[in-house]
């Protein structure tokens, strides 16, 4: 018997994983210039139909909208009545390649994009944003994820109709008891009892839905944030690797995300690289971990085993990420977890499956997993049909035609006896759901 040592880190060698479900991403550089951002947005006629279409960007009607700045080729902005754009400011920020969206200080604007399907539970927004001003400085720009009941943020009438939740995440410190050296996070606006526990109201504030995002500080310079809707009744804010969980209405998903500030805003911002998915947000962040993994009866290549870790959370068996390692031959590979407390379910080609329950990363020590053989057909489960499977390759070496690896159950090179009596012994067992 060998051990399959896992080394949990940041770094993702020889690892492949299937991380959120992207409904929707933008890095702002497929734009040719200001005009092609803003083409569904028409100032001169707020009622167009267009405007509810769905999978772009809209801009409200809060002239001028957020502008799109290239910092290698700046822009000449269009000049509409009633909507005028600014000049490229010199300092202009991109995250990635060279454009971004730039909110001018001052300057009240707001950019909403009206999903092509709902989501759910597991729905996040996920982005990164670049902070111009000092801490202490008046900042109100944010990032809102929202549910309409009739699906869509309706700028045709200027009004937000049919809302009934809105989860932000910003720099919202125009409340007299917001800590300007530190972010926000906003909960439920439409019912008081999803409200931020610890929401201003509750200290005698104006902002009844706006709370401190305690363990993170304000400063200049780029920023990862998300929202995740991630259990039915409770949302997760992430900024800059710090969590904050707040109650949330559990009847109630994601249509609309939308980018905004007040004009009492008193330092720029620029936003870049949104995502909007399904699953664990790129900001979450993740946690070296030892895990040490024993594949009974296993004395061959380490190489040759394909092992799944399912991430789950606590008692629930659809997977958030499932990432597929490949171990090198000693049986050492690197992989990241999310910070947090979850289900690991872990699989190889020829094992059945196994869950740690509740784990919490970064856990302190080693997780020991060990594994059972003899499911050749991955169904999780030893069976008929993979006495069949043996059977067909039965007699082969590596190499030959017909060798089958998932038979292979003790890793020598060879279906025989040995893969037969490990069958056996295992014959009738069902792996971990």
């Amino acid at each position: 018997m060998r051990v399959l040592g896992i080394l949990l880190i940041l770094a993702l060698f020889a690892t492949s994983y299937a991380a959120a479900q992207v409904v929707f991403s933008d890095d702002f550089e497929s734009y040719r210039g200001q005009q092609q951002f803003e083409q569904y947005d028409n100032p001169s006629d707020p009622f167009d139909p267009i405007w509810l279409t769905l999978g772009v960007w809209h801009g409200q009607i809060a002239p001028p909208n957020l502008q799109l700045i290239n910092i290698v080729n700046p822009y000449t902005h269009p000049a509409y009545t009633g909507d005028p754009y600014l000049p490229q400011p010199s300092d202009a920020k991109a995250h990635s390649g060279q454009q971004s969206l730039w909110l001018k200080a001052g300057a009240h604007r707001a950019n909403f994009l009206n999903l092509s399907a709902p989501l759910g539970t597991g729905a996040y927004v996920d982005w990164w944003f670049y902070d111009t001003g000092s801490a202490g400085k008046q900042a109100n720009a944010w990032v809102e994820l929202l549910y309409y009941t009739n699906g869509l943020l309706d700028v045709g009438a200027g009004v937000t109709t049919g809302q009934v939740e809105s989860f932000s995440l910003g720099a919202a410190s125009f409340d007299p008891k917001a800590n300007r050296n530190a972010y926000q996070v906003r909960g439920d606006i439409s019912d008081p009892a999803y409200y931020p526990s610890d929401s201003f109201a509750s200290q005698g504030g104006g902002a009844a839905t706006w709370a401190n995002f305690s363990g993170t500080t304000r400063s200049a310079g780029w920023h990862h944030a998300a929202i995740w809707l991630w259990k039915p009744n409770e949302v997760l804010f992430i900024l800059d690797g710090a969590t904050k969980i707040e109650p949330r209405n559990p009847a109630y998903g994601a249509t609309t995300v939308r980018i905004r500030g007040l004009a009492s805003n008193a330092t720029d911002f620029y936003f870049d690289d949104v995502t909007v998915g399904a699953g664990i947000p790129p900001a979450m962040p993740r946690s070296n971990t030892a895990c040490a993994v024993t594949l009974t009866d296993f004395t061959g290549d380490y190489s040759l085993v394909s092992l799944q870790i399912e991430i789950r959370q606590p008692n629930d068996l659809q997977p958030l990420e499932v990432q597929q390692v490949s171990p090198d031959t000693s049986g050492s590979v690197q992989v990241a977890l999310p910070v947090g407390r979850w289900d690991l379910a872990f699989k190889a080609d020829r094992s059945l499956r196994r869950v740690l329950r509740s784990v919490n990363v970064p856990a302190s020590g080693t997780l020991n997993v060990s594994l059972l053989g003899g499911d050749a057909d991955g169904d999780n489960e030893v069976s008929l049909f993979d006495f069949g499977k043996l059977v067909a390759a039965f007699g082969t070496l590596y190499g030959d035609p017909g060798y089958d690896p998932a038979t292979d159950f003790d890793g020598d090179g060879e279906i025989s006896l040995f893969d037969f009596g490990i069958l056996v012994r295992n014959f009738g067992l069902v792996g971990d759901e």
